[in-house]
């Protein structure tokens, strides 16, 4: 389509419908009687004028005249065409993200924008086509396309289950790629935070404000000898509802109720059950969004440790032996300890196993109070709090030069670490009871969790079994080499040359990841779900357009301009115009 330079010109177009008005009223003509007819040359001159109209008569000079009028009103306008050979490449942005799928089939915004994408392909023309789905990190989906197939075989990739849409990264990276030379077009749900004026972004929404139910929390823990389903229901609409929840696992149904929330409300249950269940399901009434109705959650890891107390007899290898069974975390199988509690001055030996040392009771004991200084980073550390305690240690102790302070009264160690060169961590405490009071608190059983906590996290597999889609799944190989099945049945084997590596998942479903040697295998399985309460809020996402592709400068440059071709051709319609006035002698 071309682009007008000088719109208003258009105004110059009444004088189209003037000439027409001229040519329709010069046959009105008025009665008069004469004496002869001898001083007319033609009887045909006397319809020159009068009272009453007749047919008209449009001679080719009013054509003619017509078209130059025409051509001189469109050359008025500053007329410019894109010509292939200027038309900048278009980038599209496609939101990535679970609400494009909202609503009934066939008025989803991913179908909606599909469609518009093809109506803007056939008028622009297939010279040059981008995709990038933006979910929270913005993925090109093939190579340049050139022809409606290739851009649609790239549809397929566009899969919008993503639990959010970083739309200005995407525009970031279309920019970057195209260094500024192409068009971009944002097809979202949503409208923009800043909307673009006019440049090089059109930002098109295409979605509707629906009514909708969604799960935005659900966890599956260990409390003591079960477990402890929790789920929160949310309603982000703008009215109250009703939904059916429904808990199943292997078709039979554990609990079921018709959950009422108000607007903007949500609701949350914890249902106790039993650890043997192998997976879990939670739906909700179908609506809006069918992706934010359901989550499976399979059972919590419940790892041990082994752990030897090498202590001597005595109230302190009590009160450690006591601590540490309390934790719920010591292993009964036997083997090379993986945490060892001792006294001695020298590393243990084993391959894998981590210790923590406690120095022999001083002969001059102190009684520490505070203020303890604590390294809140140091997994040891989590959720301590030393406010209040008593804590009885050597004033005179030493450390070794590499261990690392973790807790001081002052400048007094009371707990160090040190990270050795195999990977092992080893930890020094110093610690009397009969003159502290840290034992008789929540914060020492707390101390001891957390050292097993740390332990078992360094073991390999995963750290938690239940995830939201979105986040980063951490897994420690026991082997070089992963397979992952997915929720489709389908295997992808990955590499993990240094052992940590996180999982590439994309969509949501129970999956099973397998490592180590064939003798040795460890299979464990984890659920991710779709849980994004701001995603799952149907009440924002409308339908409009911001911005636009051409500005004033950018259509004198790069448009061809065709108004000396239209003043050419008004000329020769001119000249044309003489030649038939000549060959009639004046006479129309």
């Amino acid at each position: 389509m071309p682009a007008f330079t000088y719109p208003l010109a258009w105004i110059a177009a009444v004088t189209l419908p003037a000439l027409a008005g001229i040519y329709f009223l010069r046959h009105r003509y008025r009665r008069k009687e004469v004496s002869s007819l001898l001083f007319w040359q033609m009887h045909r001159e006397s319809r020159e004028g009068g009272t009453k109209t007749e047919k008209p008569r449009w001679p080719l000079v009013f054509f003619i005249e017509l078209l130059i009028l025409a051509l001189l009103v469109l050359a008025a306008t500053g007329p410019r065409w894109q010509t292939p050979q200027t038309r900048r490449p278009l980038i599209v942005v496609l939101d990535d993200s679970q609400s494009m799928l909202a609503g009934p089939e066939g008025q989803r915004p991913r179908e909606l924008a599909i469609e518009s994408l093809g109506k803007i392909a056939r008028k622009r023309g297939f010279l040059s086509f981008r995709l990038i789905a933006s979910g929270e990190t913005p993925r090109l989906l093939g190579d340049e396309a050139r022809h409606p197939k290739e851009m649609e075989a790239q549809f397929a990739q566009w899969t919008c289950l993503s639990p959010g849409a970083n739309l200005q990264s995407a525009i970031g990276l279309a920019r970057s790629i195209s260094h500024g030379e192409a068009d971009i077009l944002v097809l979202t749900d949503q409208a923009p935070e800043d909307p673009p004026g006019k440049g090089r972004v059109r930002w098109a929404a295409l979605g509707l404000p629906r009514i909708n139910f969604a799960f935005v929390n659900a966890a599956r823990t260990a409390y003591g000898g079960e477990d402890r389903l929790l789920l929160e229901i949310a309603n982000p609409s703008a009215s109250a509802g009703e939904s059916r929840l429904q808990i199943t696992t292997n078709g039979q149904t554990l609990h079921e109720e018709t959950v009422r929330v108000e607007a903007g409300e949500s609701y949350r249950i914890t249902v106790p059950v039993p650890p043997a269940i192998p997976v879990l399901h939670a739906t909700l009434s179908e609506d809006a969004l069918p992706g934010d109705n359901t989550v499976a959650l399979v059972p919590p890891i419940r790892r041990t440790i082994r752990v030897a107390n090498n202590l001597p007899d005595g109230p302190l290898k009590k009160l450690v032996g006591g601590t540490l069974a309390s934790t719920g975390m010591l292993s009964t199988q036997e083997g090379e300890p993986e945490f060892l509690v001792h006294d001695s001055e020298n590393i243990p030996t084993g391959k894998g196993t981590w210790s923590l040392r406690l120095l022999p009771a001083s002969e001059k004991p102190a009684r520490f109070t505070g203020p303890f200084v604590t390294d809140t980073s140091h997994p040891a550390t989590k959720g301590l709090s030393l406010t209040g305690a008593i804590w009885g240690g050597d004033p005179a102790a030493q450390v070794k030069v590499d261990d690392l302070p973790v807790i001081t009264a002052g400048n007094i160690p009371l707990l160090t670490h040190f990270n050795g060169m195999d990977g092992r961590n080893h930890l020094t405490l110093q610690y009397i009871p009969e003159h502290s009071t840290l034992h008789l608190t929540p914060q020492w059983p707390a101390l001891f969790w957390n050292l097993l906590r740390w332990r078992a996290q360094a073991q390999p597999g995963l750290k938690e079994s239940n995830h939201r889609l979105g986040m980063d799944i951490p897994y420690r190989a026991a082997g070089s080499e992963i397979i992952l099945r997915r929720p489709d049945g389908s295997a992808q084997k990955l590499q993990a040359p240094g052992k940590d590596i996180r999982l590439p998942i994309d969509s949501p479903g129970v999956y099973q990841v397998t490592s180590g040697f064939a003798f040795e295998e460890t299979t464990e399985t984890f659920a991710v779900n779709f849980l994004a309460g701001q995603e799952s809020d149907l009440s924002k996402a409308t339908a409009g357009e911001w911005g636009s592709w051409d500005t004033e400068t950018d259509v004198r440059i790069e448009y061809a301009n065709f108004l000396p071709y239209l003043v050419l051709a008004a000329l020769a319609a001119m000249a044309w115009h003489l030649f038939c006035i000549s060959r009639q002698k004046g006479r129309v």
